[in-house]
Parts: C-alpha cells; structure tokens; sequence
C-alpha cells in the first residue's frame, strides 16, 4: 500500500482517505464489504502491470472486483490481508467505427453498456441486469438475453479479444488467432486463474425495437402449475423462435401465504408472433396482474434507466447481503416439482420471511434449450446438449448477524432437494459458475480433459500460481 500510495497518490485509497469507503462499498452485495488494507483503482492496463509486480515481489494478497457478480464475500474483495484492486477507472466503452466491434473495459456495469449503445441498433450479447458487472458475468461464460440464439456470452467467438495483465506483468492482447489462443480458449467461461482483464472487445448484432413485459400473475394454486408447465414448454420448444426470452421467477417475502410467479418476457423484434413462444404464459389458468404481461415496447436502455436507482445508495436494494446457489436439472415437470415443492415447503415451516429483516427469497429457473447448449460448444463448460434448467436460489437479507441462520437453510433444504433429484436421476453436472454458491464443486461438471486443460493453460501462463494463490478469491481451477 504504501509503494501504490507514493507512486499513485491519486489513485491509491487507504482506510481514512476519502474515497476509501465509496471504493469498498460499490460492490452491490453488502456480504462483499471487506475492510482492505487499501483500495487500488488503476487508470489503464499500464498501472494494472505495475501493481501486479508489486504484489509479486512483495508476496502481497489482492483481489479484483468489476462489478462484483457472484454475492460471495470473498470472490472479487478481501479484507485488512491485502488490496483491494477497484476497475472503477478502467471504463472503456467505445464502438468501433465500423460498428462490427464493442469494446467494455472492467469497470462498466451492463446497464452501462446498454446505456451507451441506445440508439445504435446494436447490442452485444452481455447481461440482462443493469446492476451486473462485465467482467464476472463473461469470465463465468454469461448468460444473456440472446442466449437462446448465440448460447453463452463467451461462445462463438462472440468475444473477439482480450486485453490481459499477465502475471508476470506482461500486457497481451488475446485472440483465438494469436499465439495466446490457448488463453483465449481458457477465458470463455475458466474464471479468473490466467490473469487480469483490462478490456473484452466483443461482437455486436443487430438489435429491433425490444419488446418486454414483467409480468406478474395472480397467485393460486392453479397459477403455479399452469406457470410451471409454461416455463417448461418454453425450455422445450421455445427455440423455434430464438428472438424470444424468459427470465421467470419465483418469489417469497414476509406475509406470503402462496409464493408470487412472475416472468420477463423479451422479444427481439418489433411484432410477436400471436402463437408461439409465449403462448403458453396467456393460459386462460394463469391471468396476469394488472395487464403486466402485455408486451410493450421497452429498450434496453430505458429498462437499466428505470431499475438503476434501486441498487444505488438511498435504493430498496441497495446495502443487502445475499446468497446465490445454483441448482442443476433436467428439464422435466418432476424436476421443477421437486426444487419448487422443497423450497417453499421449508420456507413455510421455518417462518424465515418473518423473522429476518430484509427477508426476500426467489427460484429462477434459467431455462437452457437444445439450441442454447448447441452454440455455447468450444468453452471450458461443454454442457449436455439436452434441454435443462440452471435454477438459481436466491436470498437477500439486511443483517450480518442473520448470516448462520440463512447459511443453515441453504445446507438444510438443499440437502432435501438433492436427495430427491438424485433418487430420481434428475441431476445434469454442469454447476453454472457465475450463479454458484462458496463450496460448490463447479469443475465437476466440467469434462475432465477440460479441466486438465485449464491446469495446463494456468501453469503456462502463471507458473508461480500468483492469480491462484496471491489472488484467492473465486472458483480456482487448481
């Protein structure tokens, strides 16, 4: 810290500095807050380059942080053990003039990207909340908007190249046509092992006159099945029409007696077809609240504008701490059953959302047809081609002192969920990363030959294992 303070006396932040605290608490989960030694937020790959030298020599702990996506405390942040490296400054947002190529340094939020996009027509194959950072959610492979038509974000080539701090301070531009192409298969969707990425260049696509819905239906008994059985349909045979998307969840907060279904609903064109893709979240069975699944006009843009201010300071979500878990299925009715029934089941029993402020649980079934995994081959992951759901749980809540209780219900009904899906062979490997939770095993759904690339790429390129053990936070391949 002191080496950083006198060179980059601008840009280095120690615990009393001004600056200090705004640079800690910009990571949107409260759990990530640490207290490091110093926060370091470099102006280019330059700074980055010496900073990772100084660590070296110096055998200094640090950590990285973007936007902060995964809501485990250590993953990008650490506490008074080392320094904090802050992206804050590497804010590159550029489209090249020929339109082809988006180039997103570390430091931008998606709602950033969408931002600076509006009205170009244009998008790239990124995030679908304003709040998530780039990095995190493309190093993880990144599921996106467009993946029923492109797959991960980190497939295919979607990302053209890398600007890289190696770990010897070497700065490389990454390409699969470089000499680098080893790396550059390694970082779609290997984490951070390799090295520090200062800018991702990234393909752009036409984008139409977004339409969108959030919609909201009322809840019953009979909504929940005619719900399930339209996100399943959607998982199954939605594909046909790859300009449309769902993010459907399901929610729990204090006085729910029966959870609260909703869905977005997003179509990559200017007319939905009356048939097709959604028709099945129009069941007669599952009335929407309020005309909320109406599909209406919306870019992506005005959406990041509207949902913005609610993680800023002062924000309904701003300052809670969370916990994500992803769990792995089948795309079948059981499997839904099985997760859904559980969950909520325990929820019921244990009061939880009454008895912890700031209570507020959710299942996400991230839906992943054929055509998904199709277009996501040539990563790390190299998921089954069989239609399958990532269902993400999700907690938030206000106090630290809740931690141990909401940990317990995680182990507790996850233990119950597994059991069954296993008893019933309803379980695909593949954990999405970006979505798992501390102590999940994420490389064991990776094919072993994968894996054991990884370990190859990660000891060519950091053979003194600086980004694994000076750098700890994160899924580690080693």
């Amino acid at each position: 810290c002191e080496l950083l303070k006198q060179k980059f006396a601008n840009l280095t932040y120690l615990p009393n500095d001004d600056g200090y605290k705004k640079e800690v608490q910009a990571a949107w989960d409260a759990s990530a807050w640490q207290g490091p030694a110093c926060v370091f937020a470099p102006q280019n790959a330059q700074d980055l380059s010496f900073a990772v030298k100084a660590f070296v020599n110096s055998s200094t702990l640090f950590a990285m942080r973007g936007g902060g996506h995964m809501p485990i405390s250590d993953a990008a942040n650490i506490n008074s053990t080392g320094v904090q490296i802050s992206s804050s400054n590497l804010q590159t947002l550029k489209l090249s003039d020929d339109k082809q190529t988006m180039s997103i340094g570390p430091g931008p939020r998606w709602g950033d990207v969408f931002e600076y996009m509006d009205g170009t027509n244009l998008t790239v194959v990124g995030g679908r909340l304003p709040p998530v950072g780039v990095p995190g959610l493309l190093l993880g492979g990144g599921i996106s908007y467009f993946s029923g038509a492109h797959g991960l974000a980190a497939s295919e080539g979607k990302i053209k190249a890398y600007e890289v701090v190696l770990a010897d301070g070497t700065i490389a531009t990454v390409t699969a046509a470089s000499k680098y192409a080893d790396l550059y298969w390694a970082l779609q969707g290997g984490a951070n092992s390799f090295g520090l990425v200062t800018r991702f260049d990234l393909k752009t696509f036409p984008l139409k006159t977004a339409l969108r819905a959030e919609a909201a239906f009322a809840p019953s008994p009979q909504t929940k099945d005619a719900y399930l059985n339209a996100v399943l349909d959607f998982t199954l045979h939605g594909d046909a029409d790859t300009h449309a998307s769902i993010i459907p969840v399901i929610r729990w907060a204090p006085n729910y007696t029966v959870p609260s279904y909703e869905s977005t609903l997003l179509y990559n064109g200017s007319v939905a077809p009356a048939t097709g893709p959604f028709s099945t979240f129009y069941s007669g069975s599952m009335p929407a609240l309020r005309n909320s699944s109406t599909l209406r006009t919306l870019s992506l843009a005005d959406y990041s504008r509207r949902l913005r201010p609610a993680f800023l300071p002062g924000g309904q979500g701003y300052g809670l701490r969370h916990r994500f878990r992803v769990v792995p299925t089948l795309a079948t009715r059981e499997a839904m059953d099985i997760v859904h029934d559980t969950w909520f089941a325990l929820l019921r029993k244990n009061d939880l959302a009454n008895r912890v402020p700031g209570f507020l649980a959710s299942l996400g079934y991230n839906s992943i047809s054929r055509t998904f995994a199709e277009h996501s081959r040539g990563t790390p992951a190299e998921f089954a081609l069989v239609p399958q759901f990532w269902v993400e749980e999700s907690l938030s809540w206000s106090n630290a002192a809740d931690d141990a209780v909401m940990e317990q219900f995680l182990l507790d009904v996850n233990a119950q969920i597994e059991k069954k899906l296993v008893k019933r062979k309803l379980t695909t490997p593949y954990v999405y990363l970006n979505d798992a939770d501390k102590g999940q095993d994420v490389w064991k759904g990776y094919k072993k030959e994968n894996v054991a690339r990884l370990k190859r790429v990660r000891s060519k390129y950091d053979p003194a294992r600086v980004f694994t053990d000076l750098m700890p936070g994160g899924f580690k391949v080693a």
